[in-house]
């Protein structure tokens, strides 16, 4: 499906290829072309799923991670009849349910203005949408939050990088999705508010498939892109999920680092039992990999 080779292809060159040819925003007659549209965005949503699963399945080698790679399991749902919730990217463990969960929303075609007496059909910017975009996250996080509320909830907004200098005489629709969806984020424990995310980024990407995240917490600039201090890869913005879930589900981050020592400390006389350095020396990621483990000695 939306594999590619990442050591050469930009990072959604796949996905976009899935899509296949973009339809025009608008006809040569004016038209809104809006099936055609849907339809390619909707493709495109999908195999960006099997990207972001693929990213994610070396990472949960015992776990079940949908889509599996031949674009299957699509959006897997969660709940019951009466609450019954999907998720774009699930990763589930028979034991804890659902470990991580990615919602995916793409905004990749501008906003249409249909002809009037005065004026012909014209293309806007990508604002029409994102009220609406909020409200499902709203909806989705809240759903499954209330069944899987250790779930560790991620939001991947896409859009095109020219959303970031539309603005013209105002800011742009870059700044006005990254306000917009700012309150959804921020999420930092099982008992916080179901209805917010533990994370959003906004994925801007350009026609090859290359593609920067932005997190909505951080100040967009008024009507231009970010630089790219600013913001993460997708290979980062994996890795930052597989270690908010081992913060969630242990206790212990794998970005824990020690103290400084200091330099003029000395271990006091006599204070240690003779041949303790025979044994094998505690680590950091010894403690993460053992975390929730039964103490049976201690039993």
């Amino acid at each position: 499906m939306a594999a590619g080779n990442s050591a050469i292809d930009p990072p959604l060159a796949a996905a976009l290829a899935e899509a296949g040819p973009r339809p025009a925003t608008l006809t040569a007659s004016g038209g809104d072309n809006r099936s055609l549209k849907k339809n390619w965005a909707q493709r495109f949503s999908n195999a960006l799923a099997v990207t972001i699963a693929d990213g994610l399945r070396p990472k949960y080698p015992g776990a079940r991670v949908t889509p599996r790679a031949d674009g299957s399991g699509q959006e897997y749902s969660v709940g019951g009849k009466v609450d019954r919730k999907r998720t774009d990217v699930g990763v589930w463990d028979d034991a804890a349910g659902l470990v991580a969960g990615v919602s995916i929303k793409t905004y990749t075609f501008r906003d249409t203005h249909g002809a009037t007496k005065t004026k012909p059909a014209r293309i806007g910017r990508y604002v029409r949408n994102v009220k609406r975009n909020d409200m499902e996250l709203r909806d989705e996080a809240d759903t499954l939050h209330r069944r899987q509320p250790y779930a560790l909830l991620t939001a991947l907004f896409f859009m095109n990088d020219d959303a970031c200098w539309d603005g013209v005489a105002g800011q742009s629709s870059f700044a006005h999705v990254v306000f917009t969806l700012r309150k959804r984020t921020g999420r930092t424990s099982p008992d916080a508010r179901f209805d917010l995310f533990e994370n959003v980024f906004v994925g801007l990407f350009d026609e090859a498939g290359h593609v920067r995240f932005f997190d909505v917490r951080q100040p967009p600039r008024l009507n231009q892109p970010p630089s790219e201090s600013e913001t993460m890869s997708l290979a980062d913005v994996l890795d930052s999920i597989d270690d908010a879930v081992v913060l969630r589900n242990t206790g212990v981050s794998r970005r824990e680092r020690y103290a400084e020592d200091d330099p003029n400390w000395t271990v006091p006389a006599g204070s240690l039992p003779t041949d303790l350095e025979a044994e094998e020396p505690l680590t950091l990621d010894e403690v993460i990999e053992s975390a929730g483990e039964e103490d049976v000695a201690s039993a």
